[in-house]
């Protein structure tokens, strides 16, 4: 299964709104750099092997939602019915 992720890009003077998809395998067990198509700044979504320890508090932050749960923001994840289109938002 594939994953989308869409959200701003916070480099300096970007603020460039995309999405991205990936596969779940990589967001659960891998590693997941997505680059921002107008400034071409790259943001770590995930690293479950431990390669960017320094800037996922020595390992004990894993993704985005672990990131921003840390900051006190939140995530909203959606569910796409693939069959008919239907969008449902799921709570945290």
């Amino acid at each position: 299964p594939r994953l989308l992720i869409a959200f701003t890009c916070t480099a300096q003077d970007c603020n460039h709104r995309s999405a991205h998809s990936f596969t779940k395998r990589a967001y659960t067990r891998g590693i997941v750099l997505v680059q921002c198509p107008s400034c071409k700044n790259r943001h770590l979504i995930a690293d479950n092997l431990g390669w960017f320890k320094d800037t996922m508090e020595e390992g004990k932050l894993k993704t985005v939602e672990d990131i921003l749960r840390a900051r006190g923001e939140s995530v909203r994840r959606v569910k796409l019915d693939s069959l008919d289109g239907d969008i449902e938002f799921v709570d945290n």
